[in-house]
C-alpha cells in the first residue's frame, strides 16, 4: 500500500475530519471528500466515527491510530453515541452544526503559509454544552452551509463564513468557562466530579443542570424552543451550584417551589411550577432517557400534589398517589363527592372548613380504606342476625377488632359510624368454615360459645380471641346451624388455655380471664 508523504500529523486537540481536511489541503490543495474517495474511505464512515474507516486513513497516512482513536466520536446505537468510553445522545453533540472559535482559527491561519493546512476544528467544539474559548473568553460561533456535507465540519469549505466571523464585532468583556463546560471536558478526560452528577451519563447531567438551571433563572414561563445558546449558557451556570449538592438538595429545591407555587388559588400546579423542566421530562416522544432528575421529580410530585390513580406522571401511570383530591376519589370509587366529603370530614381526614370541595385534598391511602370500608357498611344492628350471633358477641368482635368499625369511636356521631366493615363478617364467617369441621352429630362435651363461657366463667372476648387466634383446636360446627352459633368448643380445652394462658395473648384478653 502507497503512504501519503510527508506525514502531516495529527493535533491531539482536533477531530479525525479536521485532520482529514488538512491532509486534504496539504497532500492535493482540494477538498476532503474527494481526497478520502481517492484513498478508498467513505467520508460518511470518517463522519460516523468508524473505526476502520478511522484506522484506514492512519495507516495510509502513517500516523499511530491510538490518539486519533482517542479524539473519535463513534455511533453505537439509534442516536447514541460514545466518545473516550462516555455514552451520550446525538444531541450532545452540536450535529450539522459547526462550533469555532474565531480568534483560534485566526491564530491557526496566521502561524501558517498555507491555511487551509492549519485549519484545526477542534474536538470540544463538538460538544454543545461546550459554548465559550478557554483561550480567549469570547462565546464559541455556530456555522452552517446548509448543504449534505455539512456533518464533515469542513473548515476548509467555509473560509468566507470564518472570515465573515472574524470581522463581527466581539463582546471585549472576557467570558470565563462555565464550571459545567469545564466538567464536561474533564470528566472526557478521565476526572472524578461530583457524585449525582457522575453517577449518571454525561449528556443526562448536562442536561438536568441546563433544565433546572433554566428554571432557577428564567423561570418557570420561559419555553425551551425560546432558549439562545447565550441562555444555555446561563441555565448551566445557574443550575451548577445546586447540581454539586447532590440529590437531596435537588429534591428540596423541588419541593419548595411546588409549596410555594401551590399557595396560591387552585393549589399545587406541577407544570405552573415546574415550567419546561416539566414538559421535557413528561414529553409522550422522550425517547431518551433523561436519567435519574426524572424519578426525582416524579417523587417530588406524588409526595406533594393530589395525583389520580393510573394518571401518567413523567411516563409511568400512578399506581398509589400519596395525596388526591376528594373529587377524585370519589369519582373513582363511585361515590358521590358530596357523600365522601361528610364521611373523610366526620373521620378527621379533612378540615371541617376551608377550601372549597373540588379543592379539598386527602391522603389517597387513607381516603381509600375509609371509602372502601363505607362502601362494604353494614349497621351494627344487622350484624348478629347476619352472623347468627347475640349483639354480646358482635360487640365483643368490635371490641377485639376483629369487626372493624368505619370510623371509630370519637366520630360515632356519623351515623356511618355505628356501622361495620362488611368484609370482616364474611371474612371472619368464611374463616370458620375453612377452620373447622362441619358434623352432623356433635359430641355430648362441646357446646356453644355461651355456654362454654358459662361453665368456664369465662368472657366471651376471651373466648373469641382465643378461637380466631387459632388457640383453640377442639372446635366443630354443627351442620344444623349456622355463623357462630353453629360454633361448638370443647370446654375442657378452654379450661386448660385459661389456666396457663398462651404468652402472646393480649393483656386485655389476660384481665378478661
Amino acid at each position: 500500500m502507497r503512504r501519503l508523504s510527508p506525514l502531516l500529523p495529527f493535533n491531539d486537540d482536533e477531530t479525525p475530519m479536521s485532520w482529514a481536511a488538512r491532509q486534504a489541503a496539504f497532500h492535493t490543495g482540494g477538498r476532503v471528500n474527494n481526497f478520502l474517495n481517492d484513498l478508498g474511505v467513505p467520508i460518511m464512515d470518517l463522519a460516523r466515527g468508524n473505526e476502520s474507516a478511522t484506522s484506514r486513513l492512519c495507516e495510509i497516512a502513517g500516523q499511530d491510530p491510538a490518539p486519533v482513536l482517542w479524539n473519535t466520536i463513534s455511533s453505537v446505537g439509534k442516536r447514541l453515541q460514545k466518545l473516550r468510553g462516555e455514552e451520550f445522545a446525538t444531541e450532545f453533540t452540536t450535529g450539522a452544526v459547526t462550533r469555532v472559535c474565531p480568534s483560534c482559527l485566526a491564530e491557526d491561519m496566521a502561524e501558517h503559509s498555507y491555511p487551509n493546512e492549519a485549519l484545526r476544528h477542534r474536538l470540544i467544539w463538538r460538544l454543545a454544552p461546550v459554548r465559550t474559548c478557554g483561550t480567549h473568553g469570547v462565546a464559541l460561533r455556530d456555522l452552517r452551509k446548509g448543504t449534505w456535507d455539512d456533518g464533515a465540519h469542513e473548515l476548509q469549505s467555509m473560509r468566507g463564513a470564518i472570515e465573515d466571523e472574524m470581522k463581527r464585532h466581539m463582546d471585549p468583556r472576557p467570558r470565563a468557562v462555565s464550571p459545567l463546560q469545564d466538567y464536561v471536558i474533564k470528566r472526557l478526560e478521565g476526572h472524578d466530579g461530583p457524585a449525582w452528577l457522575d453517577g449518571q451519563r454525561i449528556d443526562q447531567a448536562v442536561r438536568a443542570t441546563e433544565m433546572l438551571g433554566a428554571l432557577m433563572a428564567f423561570g418557570a414561563e420561559q419555553t425551551a424552543s425560546s432558549m439562545s445558546e447565550t441562555m444555555w449558557d446561563d441555565a448551566g451556570r445557574a443550575g451548577w451550584p445546586l447540581v454539586v449538592k447532590g440529590e437531596e438538595a435537588v429534591r428540596d429545591h423541588l419541593v419548595i417551589r411546588i409549596e410555594e407555587q401551590g399557595k396560591g388559588k387552585g393549589g399545587a400546579s406541577p407544570r405552573k411550577a415546574y415550567g419546561m423542566l416539566y414538559s421535557w421530562l413528561s414529553a409522550s416522544r422522550l425517547s431518551k432517557d433523561p436519567g435519574p432528575i426524572r424519578s426525582v421529580l416524579r417523587g417530588v410530585i406524588l409526595d406533594n400534589t393530589p395525583m389520580v390513580l393510573g394518571h401518567m406522571l413523567l411516563g409511568e401511570p400512578v399506581a398509589r398517589p400519596k395525596l388526591t383530591r376528594v373529587s377524585s376519589i370519589a369519582a373513582a370509587e363511585g361515590m358521590h363527592s358530596s357523600t365522601a366529603v361528610n364521611v373523610l370530614r366526620a373521620a378527621g381526614l379533612i378540615a371541617s372548613e376551608g377550601a372549597g370541595r373540588d379543592e379539598l385534598v386527602v391522603d389517597y391511602l387513607s381516603a381509600k380504606q375509609l371509602i372502601d370500608r363505607v362502601k362494604h357498611a353494614v349497621p351494627v344492628i344487622q350484624v348478629p342476625d347476619m352472623m347468627n350471633t347475640s349483639r354480646p358477641i358482635v360487640a365483643a368482635l368490635i371490641e377485639l377488632k376483629l369487626l372493624k368499625r368505619v370510623q371509630e369511636q370519637p366520630h360515632l356521631e356519623s351515623k356511618i359510624g355505628k356501622a361495620v366493615d362488611g368484609r370482616d363478617i364474611r371474612n371472619l364467617l368464611r374463616w370458620l368454615e375453612e377452620q373447622f369441621e362441619a358434623v352432623e352429630v356433635v359430641p355430648e362435651e362441646y357446646v356453644s360459645i355461651a355456654k362454654t363461657a358459662e361453665r368456664c366463667r369465662a368472657k366471651a372476648g376471651a373466648i373469641l380471641e382465643l378461637l380466631f387466634g387459632g388457640y383453640l383446636k377442639n372446635v366443630l360446627r354443627d351442620s344444623s346451624e349456622i355463623g357462630l352459633n353453629a360454633v361448638r368448643i370443647d370446654p375442657q380445652e378452654l379450661d386448660s388455655l385459661l389456666a396457663s394462658p398462651p404468652e402472646s395473648v393480649s393483656e386485655a384478653v389476660r384481665f378478661l380471664m
